[in-house]
């Protein structure tokens, strides 16, 4: 009976396609492999998620290889991916890798190969020896052959088919390896002394003699990279005592934590009153082996990590294993560190700024069981955590959880939550701030709501006070106001530390000419350029694009074009102007992009080796210094600036979050919120640490204008190379959509997007609200007709324009 496999690719066709599985391969070839085989024109690797025997009504071309000996995607993550890609209407081979790290994913690279036997006689010598030195190796790198012999002339022998282009695939990558040196037998450390002992009594004390002697007092087996911290122990020196046949070596798999930290589990603590009757509640549920979800509100300082440590030990005891997500910029060192101090190297860390192989790797000692707990950003949700018990969403409002750009465009929360049911596990999301959806899932049954109200030891709220700018125009010491001023310089005197929020990066929001009033902008998309001062750049922050300061306007060619608005870097300097006698660091994009820069300078701040810390968001999150006491929020109205129901919201979490960063120990913090709008809802209830009063306003006002979460978003992005065009498929579509809906729905637009031209592409967008209780199989069914509708109706040209489907859009 033949053997067919559904294979999905990581394209937006969504659905799989089949192939025929030849004899020889059916039984290496298993669900959740990687495959090769031919696609259109060329070739190129897919995942296999069925295999069956039901013939379709066409012809099928046969799999040519299988990649993997063992199933890299487990039957639950399978399953995961599946849901995903209906619910969020992608394509599976999407999801799927985006689950898979890079080195296992569908990765495949483009090589040359010589197209035909008898070359042409009009080939110069040049194009001769090329295509020879391209034979002799059967295939050759396309990117390597044009960066060694140029682009035009292999798109020359490319066009006159000399040569061919095809796909191969990559290989996973290796996993990271260091030798570990170790004695060669037990009584090599013996000999060793004794040879060191002949040296010396012959005066021949060579540098490998004394690393000799270093080595018998050492204890192996030890890290290459552990034993080259003593100056004699080089490698030099090590191969030499080799040659000896004293030591050898083991190229093994070493953690992934770039950073060490301190294994102390004895330092678990003891849970207060609260925090014990959230645990028991945890795991009333986690005893049973069933799925439960709660919710885990507690303010800010009041120990939600240590309700999560308790509930993973408890998992851990039981064989059980556990996932930790935290949003990107608040996975700080303090955070791991905490974890790894009870868990050791029980824990892997995985996040985006690691490299391919240390992610590998991270996930690789998940998979295989030697680890089992994994702590990462959103992605982290895919994560092959063995016996999955529990999963943890710490600051489960954070909106990087949700991903916008490419496709799929999840929300980790939600799925995070769909993998607890799939694996009957228990799901804790914890925030000081829960969303609103969180809080109404909550009141309808779908979560448990768990409180911690107040902070542990003596450690009180910080008293925050509001600052109308309107009032205190007269009353500023650079960008902040008088109060805030002397807070600063009161607490700086007490030894204590401060720390300044402002959300806007570079120098100056833009540059303008005061002669015209010219704005450079971004020519890829419809934004003006951000001033970098330290770099002497223009910069957006949307493409990347990037240009030197300009001398003079573009327009009317005047000279004095000046810095208009403000951002973390002239908040920097001007800081530092203000308190010259304090070190001020910075902490925004900007300077945490390289690798362990992040922990670097929170690190410096831990260690006091700076007053002030000035930043973006970034300073907001989980961060824990005993000594910060004054925190001041510059401007507590950038996010009243974006058109978004959700802005208020996102206002009061971010001061509320900030304001949590002061008075965390026994000192008393004060905060400060400089505004425009003292009178905003957010700020008023941000003052008085009551977010049940702000929760209840906001719901109030969401249940009457029916947005999440009494109703699901779905928002379709048009995006072409031609305005006009793409205009007409929103118009068209946006009709298809209506006709679909009929009452079931508002549908909004369609109209330009808040950024209606981004990398060069313009946008349009259309908005619908379908009730919130419609699952996968709805929103799969309603997608589908719309789309169904919208091709017998497609405009002319109609198919170069990509619409993308976000659904539970938070804009």
């Amino acid at each position: 009976m033949p053997t067919f496999a559904d294979i999905a690719f990581p394209t937006a066709v969504r659905q799989p396609f089949t192939y025929k599985l030849p004899q020889e391969l059916q039984e290496q070839a298993g669900v959740g492999k990687r495959v090769w085989v031919p696609l259109q024109k060329h070739k190129a690797v897919g995942m296999v998620v069925n295999i069956h025997h039901e013939k379709p009504d066409f012809n099928t071309r046969p799999v040519e290889q299988v990649l993997d000996e063992e199933s890299i995607v487990s039957d639950e993550i399978l399953q995961l991916t599946k849901w995903m890609h209906r619910f969020y209407y992608c394509g599976w081979g999407e999801v799927i890798q985006a689950a898979l790290p890079h080195g296992l994913n569908f990765s495949s690279e483009e090589h040359l190969e010589v197209g035909m036997e008898q070359l042409p006689a009009h080939l110069n010598e040049k194009q001769v020896e090329i295509v020879r030195q391209i034979k002799e190796k059967e295939s050759y790198p396309l990117k390597e052959a044009e960066k060694r012999w140029g682009d035009g002339i292999i798109d020359q022998l490319v066009r006159q088919k000399v040569l061919g282009i095809w796909e191969k695939p990559i290989q996973k990558t290796a996993p990271k390896t260091e030798k570990l040196w170790m004695w060669t037998d037990l009584s090599s450390v013996e000999e060793a002394r004794d040879l060191v002992s002949q040296y010396k009594e012959n005066d021949n004390f060579y540098k490998w003699v004394q690393a000799l002697e270093v080595l018998t007092e050492t204890e192996l087996p030890e890290f290459q990279k552990d034993l080259t911290s003593h100056s004699l122990l080089e490698y030099y020196t090590l191969q030499r005592i080799s040659e000896e046949n004293l030591i050898t070596f083991e190229e093994v798999e070493r953690n992934n934590l770039s950073i060490r930290y301190e294994y102390s589990p004895d330092q678990l603590h003891t849970l207060n009153e609260e925090q014990q009757q959230a645990f028991t509640q945890i795991t009333s549920v986690l005893d049973k082996g069933e799925f439960g979800s709660f919710l885990l509100y507690g303010v800010t300082g009041s120990g939600k990590t240590e309700v999560y440590i308790h509930a993973l030990k408890r998992a851990l005891e039981q064989g059980k294993g556990g996932l930790v997500l935290v949003p990107e910029i608040s996975l700080t060192p303090q955070i791991v560190e905490r974890f790894y101090q009870i868990f050791g190297d029980e824990i892997a860390v995985l996040h985006s700024r690691l490299t391919n192989r240390e992610r590998y790797d991270a996930w690789r000692s998940l998979q295989q069981g030697e680890k089992s707990i994994a702590i990462g950003a959103r992605s982290a949700v895919f994560a092959p955590v063995p016996n999955l018990g529990i999963i943890i969403i710490d600051e489960e409002h954070d909106a990087s959880y949700k991903q916008e750009d490419p496709a799929p465009r999840y929300h980790g929360r939600d799925v995070a939550i769909m993998r607890a049911h799939i694996n009957d596990a228990t799901v804790v999301m914890g925030s000081a701030t829960p969303s609103m959806v969180s809080l109404q899932g909550s009141r309808t049954g779908k979560s448990k709501l768990l409180t911690l109200a107040e902070r542990p030891l003596d450690s009180t709220m910080p008293e925050v006070q509001v600052l109308d700018l309107k009032q205190y125009r007269s009353a500023m010491r650079g960008p902040i106001a008088v109060p805030l001023y002397q807070a600063t310089k009161e607490a700086l005197a007490e030894d204590e530390q401060a720390i300044f929020l402002y959300n806007r990066r570079g120098f100056s929001s833009y540059l303008q000419c005061q002669h015209c009033g010219e704005i450079p902008g971004c020519p890829n998309c419809s934004v003006s350029l951000t001033f970098h001062k330290s770099k002497k750049q223009l910069r957006c922050h949307y493409c990347g694009y990037s240009q030197r300061q300009p001398r003079q306007c573009s327009e009317c060619g005047h000279e004095v074009v000046t810095a208009q608005g403000s951002g973390t870097q002239q908040l920097e300097e001007q800081i530092t102007e203000l308190f010259p006698h304090a070190e001020t660091l910075r902490m925004d994009f900007d300077t945490t992009s390289g690798k362990n820069a992040h922990a670097n300078i929170l690190n410096a701040f831990g260690r006091k080796e700076a007053d002030i810390l000035v930043g973006t968001q970034i300073v907001g999150k989980g961060l824990d210094f005993p000594d910060v006491t004054v925190v001041g929020v510059i401007d507590a109205d950038t996010e009243l600036a974006f058109p978004s129901f959700r802005s208020g919201e996102r206002m009061y979490q971010l001061l509320s979050q900030v304001a949590g960063r002061s008075g965390r120990a026994e000192k008393e913090g004060k905060v400060f919120f400089q505004t425009w709008q003292p009178d905003h809802p957010a700020i008023q209830k941000a003052q008085k640490h009551d977010y049940e009063a702000f929760a209840e306003q906001e719901l109030d006002q969401r249940k009457q204008l029916q947005y999440p979460p009494f109703s699901r978003i779905i928002r379709f992005i048009f995006k072409g190379k031609k305005e006009r065009r793409v205009q007409q498929v929103a118009q068209v579509f946006t009709e298809s959509l209506i006709k679909v809906l009929g009452q079931s729905g508002p549908v909004l637009g369609p109209s330009p997007a808040a950024i209606g031209k981004m990398q060069n592409y313009y946008r349009w967008e259309t908005f619908i609200k379908i009730k919130p209780g419609n699952g996968a199989g709805a929103i799969e069914k309603l997608i589908d007709d719309v789309f169904d509708d919208y091709d017998e109706h497609k405009p002319q040209g109609g198919s170069s324009v990509r619409i993308n489907v976000n659904v539970d859009a938070l804009e």
